[in-house]
């Protein structure tokens, strides 16, 4: 017998993640994007990452348009975007001063003072997976913005005393 939703959450929610907004472009270049912590790294060689989405998220049709996604890994203090990337709403980038991706497929990359990471992937490989699909995405490009990471646990933003990293690095 599974177990039941509310516990399933649970569940997880004792486990502290990092929150990411998973971004893509769709048609005529429209971004779309979503709030997760079901980002984790699969390889090393390849760079490979594992993100799931839902099967009745507005990005995942974006994600399969373009073949690429970004994931913006969010910075602390920076609780207003995961919550307005998790709301259903259309207009997610409002004032929102992004850029377009160079390698994955135009997905939207946000501001480097939001975020303390950010990997650009290619689809590499989509599982479905129950009320989820799973993408393996291929990091063509990644970069490090020195700050602290936003973190959930039990259901909650928590700020734990992580040290920054030092500066910035891009690879490609």
């Amino acid at each position: 017998m599974a177990i039941d939703d509310e516990l399933f959450r649970a569940v997880f929610g004792a486990h502290p993640a990092g929150v990411c907004l998973v971004t893509a472009a769709g048609p005529e270049g429209r971004p779309s994007g979503l709030t997760t912590s079901a980002v984790i790294p699969a390889s090393m060689e390849p760079p490979l990452l594992i993100v799931g989405v839902g099967t009745g998220s507005r990005t995942l049709p974006a994600i399969r348009h373009s073949g690429g996604f970004a994931v913006n890994f969010l910075a602390e203090h920076t609780e207003w975007l995961s919550q307005r990337f998790a709301d259903k709403s259309e207009d997610k980038f409002t004032d929102l001063d992004w850029q377009a991706s160079e390698h994955a497929g135009g997905a939207p990359l946000l501001p480097a003072h939001h975020l303390s990471a950010v990997a650009e992937c290619v689809v590499h490989q989509e599982v479905p997976a129950g009320d989820h699909i799973v993408f393996l995405g291929r990091i063509e490009s990644a970069t490090l913005h020195g700050r602290a990471p936003m973190l959930y646990h039990n259901r909650a933003y928590v700020h734990l005393p992580v040290p920054a990293l030092s500066g910035t690095a891009t690879a490609d």
